[in-house]
């Protein structure tokens, strides 16, 4: 008679081991969910590892960072997800008359240049916005080349020297003025020693204090 070998498991759905349900080594199962489990040794101490197969049908519910190679596909399935807000998207065709960019920024206002397999920028027939995840651009006859992506109107990090800013002094003169900042001496608090001269009717004294 064939003899049968059962796993520790359990039928209630969600149930999973912890360490002190399983041996180091140990599998078990959950019959409800299909899942499979092991309780693996690390230098960080024993866990509980959740088993997934090659071939899987249905969600995967993945808690923390996903590492891998490439993906597959356009991304146009892909959702809950937020592109770097620096970050570009490019896309490639081949000799086709119709390009559909998933750039999937989710933003009504995206930044599309087009290019040809020798790097020229090429002007589309039409390049329309899609819906904020997808933009098509059009020719009147087939091309091939690919279309890069940006996310319009949000701030991006970095940093300008003043110096560049045009109007940036004068508007901060203004500023100071129309504030009063220096309008009385009761505003001002000076420590220490100040060189230099001075207007007797503007500054009636200046006190260095002791030493």
């Amino acid at each position: 008679m064939a003899q049968i070998i059962k796993l520790k498991r359990s039928t209630t759905p969600g149930s999973k081991p912890t360490t002190s349900d399983l041996s180091i080594g140990e599998l078990a199962i959950n019959v409800d969910d299909g899942k499979v489990f092991l309780r693996r040794s690390g230098s960080q101490g024993d866990t509980v590892q959740e088993l997934v197969g090659n071939v899987y049908t249905g969600s995967v519910e993945i808690s923390g960072s996903v590492t891998a190679s490439y993906f597959v596909g356009d991304g146009s399935q892909l959702t809950n997800i937020t592109v770097d807000q620096s970050a570009t998207v490019q896309r490639s065709f081949t000799n086709s008359s119709t390009w559909v960019v998933n750039h999937n920024l989710n933003t009504p206002n995206p930044i599309a240049q087009v290019y040809d397999n020798a790097n020229y920028q090429i002007i589309p027939q039409t390049l329309r916005v899609t819906d904020n995840n997808t933009i098509t651009v059009t020719f009147s006859s087939a091309e091939s080349g690919y279309v890069v992506v940006a996310k319009g109107g949000h701030i991006v990090s970095g940093s300008i020297s003043s110096d560049n800013i045009d109007g940036l002094d004068t508007a901060v003169t203004t500023e100071i003025n129309n504030l009063g900042v220096f309008s009385s001496s009761n505003q001002i608090t000076m420590a220490g020693d100040v060189t230099g001269t001075a207007d007797a009717t503007v500054i009636s004294s200046v006190d260095g204090g002791s030493i």
